[in-house]
């Protein structure tokens, strides 16, 4: 399936969620924002448990999370860019070589990103409330303008 079919199937698998529309968009920014730290593949039940306490829909969130495991090495690089621009760093500009897909293994993915350090973890933080933000008011957004479409009362 091509990225515009399993987007699309991902929009209506989220926005057919029968909960408030609050508590999907909580859920689905809460897994959005949990791919940009760095939790592998754990992060998708982290980012379920952590949708349930504050309040918000797991499913929306597992899903979110699952959706965007195959951006995350974006993500990583937006972390340690982000995080280099404020902390004033110009050194990991010209040392972020691209690693061939077919040599990437788990362990060289931590080698690799531990040479970063706290360029990463300060990127991540910033950039995963920032997703979050963004994804929280846009889901929000749609879920509410598709119910009053639909003609359905908005919780």
């Amino acid at each position: 399936m091509n990225i515009k079919g399993r987007l699309k199937k991902y929009y209506t698998r989220v926005m057919d969620i029968p909960d408030a529309p609050v508590k999907v968009a909580r859920g689905a920014a809460i897994g959005l924002a949990m791919d940009f730290l760095p939790v592998p593949i754990i992060s998708i039940p982290i980012a379920y448990v952590m949708a349930r306490v504050a309040g918000g829909n797991g499913l929306a969130a597992a899903l979110t999370a699952t959706f965007f495991k195959c951006a995350v090495p974006f993500l990583y690089m937006l972390n340690i860019a982000t995080g280099s621009l404020v902390m004033g760093l110009n050194e990991y500009s010209h040392a972020m070589p691209v690693m061939s897909a077919s040599s990437i293994s788990p362990a060289d993915w931590i080698n690799y990103l531990s040479q970063f350090g706290y360029p990463f973890i300060i990127g991540a933080v910033i950039n995963s409330f920032l997703a979050w933000l963004v994804l929280f008011f846009g889901v929000r957004k749609l879920m509410l303008s598709r119910q009053k479409r639909k003609g359905m009362v908005a919780q």
